[in-house]
């Protein structure tokens, strides 16, 4: 079961930061009546400095398999959290906030995945289980 949850976490994060590169793209197509590069401009630096921190988290989620790492879903998580929050604070049309929540939503699942793969881990650990590579 970690294992599986260890790579849905890897999968949603890697979709949700792959996404959240494209987004502000997609976002002019959806309505380009505003200047989403103006956006993107502001907040992309953010966007890919906390794309690249993902991509850092999930190859740490993968590689590791200590139980004690609960760092790595929190960072991913947190990163969703912070964009999301981002989005709500920033006043977008409704068809565009609908087609910029995918990527946080999908980081945010990511890091839940990255919880349950790190507690089933501690739980088989705290059991003297180690499964089979």
């Amino acid at each position: 079961m970690a294992d599986r949850a260890a790579i849905a976490a890897f999968t949603m994060s890697l979709l949700g930061a792959a996404y959240q590169m494209v987004a502000y793209g997609l976002a002019y197509l959806v309505d380009n009546r505003y200047n989403y590069n103006y956006y993107f401009g502001i907040s992309g630096v953010w966007i890919i400095i906390a794309t690249v921190v993902v991509f850092w988290a999930i190859s740490h989620l993968m590689d590791s398999r200590d139980p004690q790492r609960a760092a790595w879903p929190a960072i991913i998580m947190a990163m969703g959290v912070a964009n999301l929050g981002n989005m709500i604070i920033q006043w977008i049309p409704a068809d565009v906030i609908v087609t910029l929540t995918p990527a946080p939503v999908l980081l945010i699942a990511g890091g839940i995945f990255g919880f349950v793969a790190v507690q089933h881990q501690r739980k088989i650990s705290s059991l003297g289980i180690h499964p089979s590579n």
